[in-house]
C-alpha cells in the first residue's frame, strides 16, 4: 500500500517541477523519495484512528483474528486500486481508498446500513472543494505574478522582479514554515501552537527578505530583460515549493498506509481487541516501513502520474509550477486548520488546471483529461469497497482460526 501510494502522491509534490523542466524526471524522483522518507519517518504517525474506528471499528468483528483479516483486506484492496490507477497514470486519492475498504469490511459484516453516509457525503465534497479552491488560488496567483511581478515583456522586467519578488519568496517561506509547524507533529515537538507557529513564522520574514534580495540578483545576473528571463528566478524556488508539498505529503500520507498495520499491532500487543488506539505510541518500525514503502514507490513508479500532472493538463513554466505548489499546500495546510478532509491529490490537480487557466483561454487546458481523472475520483470508494468485499471473504477462507 505504501509503495503505490508514493508511486501515485508524488506527483502531488513535484509533476509541476518536471512538467516546466525545472527537474529532469529522474532527479525528480530521487529528491522526493528521500525528501518524502523523512517526511513520513521523523514528522509522521498522526494515525488517522478516527476511521478505522468510524467506518470499520473493532466491535462489528466476531474475533481479533476476523478484524486482523479485514485489515490485511482493506490494505491489500485500496492498494491494487491505487496500484491500477498508478499503471493507467491516473492521480487518485490513497485516503478514500482506504475509506472504501474500510466501507467493503463494514459492509460483509453488517449489511448496507453499516455505510456512514454522512463520511461518504464529506468525501464527496471534498472532490469539488478541494479541487475548486486550488483552482482559483494558482489562478490568482500565477494571474498576479504574471501581471505585477513579471509584467507583460515591457521594459525594465528584470528591475521589477529584482523589487518585487523578494517580498513573495519571504512569503512563501514563512508561510511554508508555519504549515510544517501545523500540519505535522513539528509544532508539537517543539512546543508550538498554532498562534506560536505564527509568530514565528513572522519573525522569519525579515532575514529571509534580506537573503532573497540576494539571490534574485544573483539568479538573474545574466538573464535576457524580459519575461522569459524572469523565469529563472522562479525555478530553483519551484524546486523548493515542491520538496516542501513532499515532505507535508509524506508525514500526512503515510497514515493512509500504516493505519491498518497499527491496529494489527495492536490487537498482537494486548492479546485481542485494542481499547484505545490512541493511547499507545506508534513504532518507529511502522512509521519507517511505511517511508521505505513510500520512497521504493516513487523510485519505480513514480513517473507515470508525473507525466499525466505535468505535462498532459496544460503546459506549465517555472512562475506557474510555483503557483500551483503554493496553492496545494495553502489548501491542504488550511483544511487541517479546520479538520477538513481534503486530498493533496485533488489539490494538486484543480492547482495545475487553475494555472493553466491563467494562460487566458479555456483551450489552454486538456478538459477530456481532467474529465477521465475525475471519473477515477468517482468510482475510487465503490471500486475499493467491493474489492475489500471479495479480498476479505478470500482471506476468510484461505486463513480461518483465531489468533493465538
Amino acid at each position: 500500500m505504501a509503495f503505490c501510494n508514493g508511486a501515485n502522491d508524488v506527483a502531488n509534490a513535484f509533476a509541476s517541477a518536471v512538467g516546466s523542466k525545472a527537474l529532469k524526471p529522474r532527479m525528480a524522483l530521487l529528491i522526493a523519495s528521500v525528501v518524502t522518507f523523512c517526511g513520513a519517518v521523523f514528522l509522521g504517525g498522526e494515525v488517522v484512528v478516527y476511521l478505522i474506528e468510524g467506518l470499520a471499528p473493532p466491535k462489528i468483528f466476531a474475533s481479533p483474528h476476523d478484524y486482523v483479516l479485514g485489515m490485511i483486506a482493506v490494505l491489500l484492496s485500496a492498494g491494487l486500486f491505487v496500484l491500477l490507477s498508478t499503471l493507467k497514470g491516473m492521480p487518485v486519492s490513497a485516503t478514500h481508498a482506504i475509506v472504501g475498504g474500510l466501507t467493503g469490511v463494514a459492509v460483509t459484516l453488517q449489511g448496507w446500513e453499516a455505510i456512514n453516509w454522512f463520511v461518504m457525503f464529506t468525501i464527496a465534497s471534498t472532490w469539488v472543494v478541494a479541487p475548486v479552491l486550488a483552482a482559483i488560488c494558482a489562478l490568482l496567483l500565477a494571474s498576479f505574478i504574471r501581471r505585477v511581478i513579471i509584467g507583460q515583456g515591457t521594459t525594465g522586467t528584470l528591475k521589477r522582479v529584482r523589487r518585487r519578488l523578494p517580498a513573495l519568496i519571504s512569503f512563501t517561506i514563512s508561510a511554508a514554515a508555519f504549515g510544517i509547524m501545523v500540519s505535522t507533529r513539528l509544532g508539537e515537538i517543539i512546543g508550538a501552537g498554532i498562534w506560536e507557529s505564527a509568530l514565528l513564522a513572522v519573525f522569519l520574514f525579515l532575514p529571509v527578505y534580506a537573503q532573497s534580495k540576494y539571490f534574485v540578483k544573483r539568479t538573474l545576473k545574466k538573464a535576457p530583460d524580459n519575461p522569459k528571463g524572469a523565469e529563472r528566478a522562479f525555478r530553483r524556488l519551484q524546486v523548493g515549493t515542491s520538496c516542501y508539498v513532499a515532505f507535508g505529503n509524506g508525514s500526512n500520507d503515510v497514515s493512509n498506509s500504516i493505519s491498518p498495520v497499527f491496529a494489527i499491532y495492536m490487537v498482537y500487543q494486548s492479546g485481542g481487541f485494542p481499547q484505545d488506539f490512541t493511547e499507545e505510541s506508534i513504532p518507529f518500525w511502522i512509521l519507517a516501513l511505511g517511508g521505505l514503502g513510500i520512497a521504493t514507490g516513487i523510485t519505480f513508479l513514480g513517473k507515470r502520474v508525473i507525466k499525466t500532472l505535468g505535462k498532459k493538463i496544460t503546459k506549465i513554466n517555472h512562475s506557474r509550477g510555483f503557483s500551483i505548489d503554493f496553492s496545494v499546500a495553502s489548501i491542504v495546510v488550511g483544511a487541517s486548520l479546520f479538520g477538513l478532509p481534503v486530498s493533496t491529490t485533488q489539490a494538486a490537480t484543480g492547482a495545475v488546471v487553475g494555472a493553466g487557466l491563467s494562460r487566458g483561454a479555456l483551450s489552454k487546458v486538456n478538459f477530456r483529461m481532467i474529465g477521465y481523472i475525475i471519473l477515477t475520483w468517482i468510482i475510487t470508494v465503490p471500486t475499493a469497497g467491493l474489492i475489500t468485499i471479495a479480498v476479505y471473504h478470500l482471506l476468510s477462507l484461505i486463513l480461518p482460526g483465531t489468533i493465538a
